[in-house]
């Protein structure tokens, strides 16, 4: 059976691309030529809510990644419209990895619906030494997924490795490009609200000695924050 995905895609629309051109392009023409391929399976749009950028971020649940070297998906850049030909020389950025889900998937909060992702997000990019690497997948599955799920607010965290990475697109996009491989672990939180985030269960779940032990000795650790901005759905 086939490992399920994750297209990951952080976006800036820049100076020269108005964000209500570049939301009506996604949301209009971008998202619905990917979701009318049956292995995408959802996609949802994020907006940052930490003052960082890029800005926006999509993320699109797939059968699996194989489905990108397949077409329909693998001729959309040979068959892009004249709107987004012109819109893909303005944007400042599109910045795209792939991953496969990582085992094992942690159940949700009790009533998750799918179909109603967040809605507020937090992801974690984390990069350990090749050593530590069955340490830090111990500590997600023996502490810190277990105390996340009992804040209130938590709905669902899953796990990721990465699997590709770019190549990024944009006026940004070399820049993106020279800082090298993205860190190889994702973790997704979904959360009721970013009240969650000033609980006293979540500052234990982010403070024990073995989450500062594995922190202290990361390569990478970069956390974002967004809220939900649309979600998409298989039919």
């Amino acid at each position: 059976m086939s490992t399920r995905g994750l297209l990951f895609v952080f976006g800036e629309s820049g100076p020269q691309l108005p964000d209500a051109e570049f939301n009506d392009w996604y949301d209009n023409e971008h998202v619905p030529l990917r979701m009318a391929i049956p292995a995408f399976r959802s996609t949802a749009r994020w907006a940052a809510i930490d003052g960082k950028r890029p800005h926006y971020l999509a993320t699109y649940d797939l059968a699996s990644c194989g489905v990108l070297d397949e077409a329909p998906y693998s001729t959309l850049a040979d068959t892009r419209s004249p709107r987004e030909t012109d819109l893909m020389r303005r944007v400042q950025l599109l910045d795209r990895r792939t991953y496969d889900v990582l085992e094992p998937v942690f159940p949700p909060a009790p009533g998750y619906d799918a179909s109603s992702p967040g809605p507020a997000l937090v992801t974690m990019e984390i990069e350990v030494e090749p050593a530590l690497e069955d340490e830090l997948n111990r500590w997600y599955e023996e502490e810190h997924v277990p105390l996340l799920a009992k804040v209130p607010g938590w709905r669902r965290t899953r796990r990721f490795v990465l699997k590709d990475a770019g190549p990024a697109k944009g006026t940004d996009g070399e820049k993106v490009k020279a800082k090298g491989r993205p860190p190889k672990y994702l973790a997704v939180h979904e959360w009721d609200s970013p009240t969650s985030w000033e609980t006293e269960e979540f500052r234990h779940a982010t403070s024990t000695p073995w989450r500062m032990k594995m922190f202290g000795s990361a390569k990478a650790w970069d956390g974002r924050r967004f809220e939900l901005l649309k979600v998409w759905e298989q039919e």
